[in-house]
């Protein structure tokens, strides 16, 4: 491939993921926005918050170690708070 191909391709594949990280931010802002205010009523969604952040940063083992840093001890609380506190149908 000559040179020129070449540096258009890594100039495209450069821009691609400065727009990738820019949308990163604002995506994991909607995904908090729309999914935390629910944690307390349906705890399911924190596995749906930490899944989505996952999809957006591509990063599975990043996605993992902050999962288990700030989702993790979310889930458990509000299994252990569903446990003492079980709904009546």
């Amino acid at each position: 491939m000559p040179e020129s191909h070449r540096k258009q391709g890594d100039n495209i594949d450069q821009l691609i993921k400065t727009v990738r990280k820019e949308l990163q931010g604002p995506v994991n802002r909607t995904i908090d926005h729309l999914l935390h205010p629910h944690f307390h009523k349906y705890p399911f969604l924190i596995l749906v918050d930490g899944l989505l952040h996952g999809l957006n940063e591509a990063d599975p083992v990043q996605s993992i170690q902050k999962f288990l840093r700030y989702n993790a001890p979310k889930l458990i609380q509000e299994i252990e708070r569903a446990q003492r506190n079980p709904r009546r149908c």
